[in-house]
């Protein structure tokens, strides 16, 4: 035994000063400090995908509902006017050849790709379909089915009176009349716009015959408003005059009052106003 003791080497343990058992990680790793893991393994993360990718084109949209026929393949995959051959004289005939073997399964690809997609979103369609018909009736199934008897027997006591009742509507005896009273409120108020409106036409085509259209009438209007030499009344304040430009004193309602009772233009004036309102209200129209 102590011959074989002695052949033995002799072994130095090194041992850092961290507290990670694996000496080859440095300080800068997360697994330089030794934490106890779980036994049961997380989920793998996810890879970060970047950028977005765009949103594919749609091949076969509602309005042109053709793509998928015959009509529409023999027109992006026409066959040639003339029968291409390969001429033995040119300079490359592979060349030459390898151009018609191409030009044939381009048009056999793209006739078979377009039916082959064609199929398959109407595969996708159906399992869409048949998935959201599903999906209704086993809802549909959930809400129609009655009550499990567990829950039945385990919930509070309370009158079968006072549960709540699946799909019940109440009694509405007296919902004709209310339509229809309803009903009659909104065609009095159609009826009381549609009058008003042709109130506001009436008026608009009365008060037409004063609008100014042309450059003379313009021209005509401002030397009626604003004259030009000793009748300039709309440039002092000792008189008013018939516009806005006037600088006197605008009348208040006693000086209305009395004009109107010491003047015989005034209460004319007056009259016709009145005589003119009786004559558009029994005409039911603007004079």
């Amino acid at each position: 035994m102590s011959a074989l003791r002695s052949g033995r080497t002799a072994s130095l343990q090194v041992r850092g000063f961290a507290t990670s058992p694996n000496l080859r990680v440095g300080p800068e790793s997360p697994h330089f400090i030794d934490i106890p893991r779980i036994v049961q393994a997380s989920n793998p993360a996810k890879p970060r995908v970047k950028g977005t990718l765009p949103v594919p084109r749609e091949l076969f949209p509602a309005r042109r509902a053709d793509k998928p026929r015959k009509a529409y393949l023999d027109a992006v995959t026409p066959a040639p006017s003339t029968e291409r051959t390969v001429n033995p004289k040119s300079s490359d005939p592979e060349k030459q050849a390898f151009k018609l073997k191409m030009a044939v399964l381009r048009r056999k690809n793209l006739r078979e790709g377009l039916q082959t997609l064609y199929k398959r979103k109407q595969v996708a369609v159906e399992t869409m379909f048949n998935r959201s018909f599903e999906s209704q009736s086993r809802r549909e199934r959930i809400l129609q089915q009655p009550e499990a008897e567990d829950e039945r027997l385990t919930r509070p006591s309370v009158v079968q009176a006072m549960q709540p009742q699946p799909h019940t509507t109440l009694a509405d005896p007296n919902r004709e009349q209310r339509l229809a009273l309803s009903r009659a409120r909104m065609e009095a108020k159609r009826a009381e716009k549609d009058a008003e409106r042709r109130d506001h036409l009436q008026s608009l085509y009365m008060n037409a015959r004063t609008f100014i259209t042309t450059e003379e009438q313009l021209t005509a209007e401002i030397d009626r408003v604003f004259p030009e030499g000793e009748n300039e009344a709309w440039r002092n304040d000792h008189q008013q005059g018939d516009n806005i430009w006037n600088l006197g004193v605008p009348p208040t309602v006693q000086s209305v009052v009395n004009e109107t009772r010491k003047s015989e233009t005034a209460r004319w004036d007056v009259t016709q106003d009145r005589v003119k309102k009786l004559g558009e209200q029994i005409t039911g129209g603007k004079l």
